[in-house]
């Protein structure tokens, strides 16, 4: 699959590239080529005011005046007729041959600029008409340029570009590979991801789904058992059902997130409000457990944010202190600004998670330590949701924790003028 798509993005970057390389050098070649037509008319143009400077073009082509202008003038060529059409002559003499000098009549007593096409050459003609002053005959005069250096100046450019685009396919074609090799690291890298997350997530399901499955078989084994009789096996399938739908809601959240989709939000969050509600209501599991909460919480706290996200995240991080947290071990929740930011911890001194296995924590289903085991109740996706939730609300989580000794969870917040920018950006 991957190889296709290497194809495809080489092919498509070196036509891109090409497609743009032409079209950069199309305009050179237009560039070029209008300037360079256009520095001939403006010489053509400075020849033009010599003639009407002069009082008798006829007798400067006698006299031979306009030669002496001759090299000014870049090799034009000075064509006069007489107001019936008769040819007076050229200068320099002898310069076109008589049966090209017809080409460059026109009918036409209108001042033109024109280029005229004769073989395989080609020349610029400007025509138009004068009056002497001590004559009321008019006279046609047409300024006559070759074009042989502008034509060969931009024959010479169109095989510089030709050139230069054939050359750069070939580097194109290599450049596409860099490329499209670059393109396809965060496509496979993504793409494994998605792989794994989904055999991991079929292999979460499979144990639920067996356990469902042979307990229901046992049931129907027995069919004139009563519900009491039966309840070992009812009370195994609704557990596994139970965490079956747990995992299910996670793996949609996770879906939903990853594509954008989940909407927040945000409002203003009494902070200091929920972390003691929160903080009673696990008192009471906590309670049972021998396990003591101590809050410590500063008075107002407010956060700007996703008030059910905000619950749903320090839901996950309490549930995870209370639950790798030994009989007559402590969970402590603390609250408070620091800085411009609003700091949130969740801390307890219970096994602990190994350093090798800090890194991975917030990979989804990670098993590398006891802290992601299923045997506790957990779908190991609880610190993937929770880092999405900080994440998307513009802050920071951070994880501190040594084998047997604790784990402190930090998040951190930005004020509420920062959130709002990135609300402004789309992520809220």
């Amino acid at each position: 699959m991957f190889i296709n798509i290497r194809r495809r993005l080489v092919i498509l970057n070196t036509a891109v590239f090409l497609l743009v390389f032409s079209i950069l050098g199309t305009w050179l070649y237009i560039h070029m080529q209008y300037q360079l037509y256009h520095n001939t008319d403006e010489v053509m143009i400075q020849a033009q005011k010599q003639v009407l400077y002069s009082e008798n073009p006829a007798e400067l082509l006698e006299n031979d005046h306009l030669g002496s202008q001759y090299d000014y003038d870049d090799k034009i060529t000075y064509l006069l007729w007489s107001a019936p059409n008769k040819f007076l002559g050229q200068l320099p003499k002898q310069s076109l041959p008589p049966e090209l000098v017809s080409q460059f009549q026109y009918s036409s007593d209108e001042q033109t600029i024109r280029t005229v096409n004769i073989g395989d050459r080609s020349y610029r003609a400007l025509q138009f008409k004068y009056t002497p002053k001590d004559s009321d005959t008019p006279i046609m005069v047409c300024l006559v340029k070759s074009l042989k250096d502008v034509q060969g100046a931009l024959r010479s450019l169109m095989w510089n570009i030709t050139a230069g685009i054939v050359i750069g396919g070939f580097v194109f074609v290599f450049a596409g590979l860099f490329l499209a090799g670059r393109a396809l690291v965060p496509i496979r890298n993504s793409w494994e991801r998605q792989q794994r997350f989904v055999a991991d997530a079929s292999h979460e399901m499979r144990t639920p789904t067996a356990i469902i499955h042979a307990q229901t078989e046992m049931l129907l084994r027995h069919p004139t058992h009563t519900i009491e009789e039966e309840s070992p096996q009812i009370a195994i399938i609704l557990k596994e059902s139970k965490w079956m739908g747990r995992l299910l809601e996670d793996l949609l959240t996770l879906a939903r997130s990853d594509s954008n989709q989940l909407q927040i939000a945000p409002s203003s969050i009494e902070l200091d409000s929920l972390l003691l509600e929160l903080a009673e209501q696990f008192k009471l599991l906590a309670d049972t457990k021998g396990i003591i909460i101590e809050t410590v919480v500063q008075k107002p706290l407010l956060l700007w944010g996703d008030g059910g996200r905000i619950r749903q995240l320090l839901t996950i991080l309490l549930d995870n202190a209370l639950k790798y947290t030994p009989s007559g071990g402590q969970i402590k929740v603390a609250g408070r600004y620091q800085g411009p930011s609003v700091y949130i911890s969740v801390s307890d001194n219970g096994c602990g998670i190994p350093e090798a296995d800090l890194p991975n924590v917030f990979n989804r289903f990670y098993r590398g330590d006891k802290a992601r085991s299923r045997t506790e109740g957990g779908t190991g996706l609880g610190l993937s949701i929770a880092q999405w939730i900080v994440e998307v609300h513009g802050g920071s989580i951070r994880i501190h924790s040594e084998i047997n000794k604790g784990t402190q969870v930090e998040l951190f917040f930005p004020p509420k003028k920062n959130v709002n920018r990135i609300r402004g950006q789309g992520r809220i």
